[in-house]
């Protein structure tokens, strides 16, 4: 099952123009002690910017009837804020373009990568710090008669990290008559066949743009026929179509079904939150350049860095930032399976209990292990994982390895990887109490999606590999 997809320009462009915009504009990055910082401060032992503003870090302790997050307790980002992440989109000769930002974030692997048109707290698009005006806000929070929205959702952080973070993802299609705004030179349009290649590339994509990728409208990004129109029979790509077009009748379950069941692990969850102390959290200690575990569990830590950034909104500051020790590991693991109708392609979701949920579960990629997080108490992840590095029994169809938002996290990184399982491979899903486990089509992953707390931000990062085949 062999699926070629080429657009050769896409990527040696895109790496001249990144190259051309580092070598214009002034950029480093260095740690320094927390003591050094003329803008952070430890108050009442919670990390704060002086304004009050932006993030704040502080310990977060979980209470909980499930053993994953009963008694945890960890470093946390503070941050309720909602921040908007809005790409402008248009139609042109039957395909989708989409206005990108080349973005420069202290944590970034490559510093420069694409993010959404806009990607910014309430604090910056207001200038409440005194920074440069965010461009082409205006489209995002105006109603305008020259674009309709056609994709605005709360979706959730990374909750292994983030305590009940949301940010607003959006899209406004720009309708076909209004004039393309003009484009500052850290901008640009991006068709279809430039992302097919961005999404299975490493470092490319940030993940806020893979978010908002994954949950519009892939009927906006795809030609006139439709998402995975015109495969080749019995190629991956053609799976994806039909999995993409399945109906009720495929569904191992119905849609009010798997919705009942995330409730129910969440009534059994039933998670109490309480922010506390840094100093309060019994395996964390501040040293003057970290905030680090004492014995290692989850495997990461916070420190302080000097930015300087020509072309951001404020040229230079300090901030922290976090740095795992490790990377992680995002899997999407799918199978053709037998139906009455034939087969169909579903893939494996699993309901992951994070400490920073405010509902304790979503749905997550079939293995999710946080970067610095060394081993899993999971026996099917665990096999899973076996699986895929025997390769006998699965085929690995894409990998990439991606770092997280770089304006929180200094090169953290996750491997993306979407694998297929033979089909006559059986994973025995009832051996975890209560079940956690779930296969889904296409379609029925498309119709969850706009469900806000439903997927997690690691699940969306890993479905964008599935544009490649779009």
């Amino acid at each position: 099952m062999t699926d070629q997809l080429v657009a050769p320009g896409s990527l040696q462009y895109f790496e001249s123009w990144r190259r051309s915009l580092l070598e214009q504009r002034f950029f480093t990055c260095s740690p320094i002690e927390f003591s050094e910082s003329s803008q952070w401060r430890f108050e009442d032992g919670i990390l704060r910017h002086r304004t009050g503003g932006f993030f704040s870090l502080a310990g977060l302790r979980s209470d909980s009837r499930r053993p994953e997050l009963n008694g945890c307790e960890q470093l946390i980002i503070l941050q309720p804020e909602t921040a908007i992440n809005g790409f402008l989109a248009r139609r042109r000769r039957e395909v989708g373009e989409i206005l990108f930002q080349g973005r420069i974030e202290p944590g970034n692997v490559e510093v420069l990568q694409l993010a959404p048109t806009v990607q910014s707290t309430e604090a910056n698009y207001k200038q409440l710090h005194g920074g440069k005006p965010t461009p082409f806000i205006e489209w995002f929070l105006e109603e305008r008669a020259t674009a309709t929205p056609v994709y605005d959702q709360l979706q959730s952080e990374e909750a292994t990290r983030y305590y009940g973070k949301y940010n607003r993802n959006v899209v406004m299609l720009m309708r076909p008559a209004s004039d393309a705004p003009p484009l500052p030179n850290t901008f640009h349009w991006f068709n279809l066949s430039d992302i097919q290649q961005f999404a299975v590339s490493s470092n490319i994509l940030n993940t806020d743009a893979r978010s908002v990728l994954s949950g519009m409208p892939w009927e906006i990004l795809a030609s006139s026929k439709g998402p995975f129109a015109g495969a080749t029979p019995n190629t991956f790509r053609a799976s994806l179509f039909n999995s993409y077009r399945a109906t009720a009748e495929d569904d191992l379950s119905s849609d009010l079904d798997q919705m009942a069941w995330l409730t129910r692990l969440r009534v059994r969850s039933s998670p109490r939150h309480r922010v506390i102390r840094i100093d309060e959290l019994s395996n964390w200690i501040v040293d003057e350049y970290e905030i680090r575990e004492n014995k290692k569990k989850y495997g990461f830590r916070a420190m302080q860095f000097k930015v300087a950034a020509e072309g951001r909104e404020v040229a230079s500051w300090d901030q922290p930032l976090i740095k795992s020790d490790g990377v992680g590991r995002l899997s999407l693991i799918c199978q053709q399976q037998a139906t009455s109708r034939g087969s169909v392609l579903r893939f494996l979701i699993k309901a992951s209990h994070e400490i920073g949920f405010l509902e304790g579960v979503q749905f997550a990629a079939s293995v999710t292990i946080a970067p610095g997080q060394e081993s899993t108490n999971d026996t099917v992840e665990v096999e899973l994982c076996e699986i895929i590095q025997r390769e006998s029994k699965s085929s690995t169809l894409q990998r990439c390895r991606q770092s997280e938002e770089g304006g929180r996290f200094y090169h953290d990184e996750n491997d993306y990887e979407l694998v297929m399982l033979d089909s006559e491979v059986t994973i025995e899903l009832d051996r975890c109490d209560p079940e956690i486990y779930r296969w889904m089509t296409l379609a029925q992953i498309r119709r969850l999606m706009p469900i806000p707390g439903t997927f997690s931000m690691e699940f969306r990062g890993v479905l964008a590999l599935l544009l490649h085949y779009l």
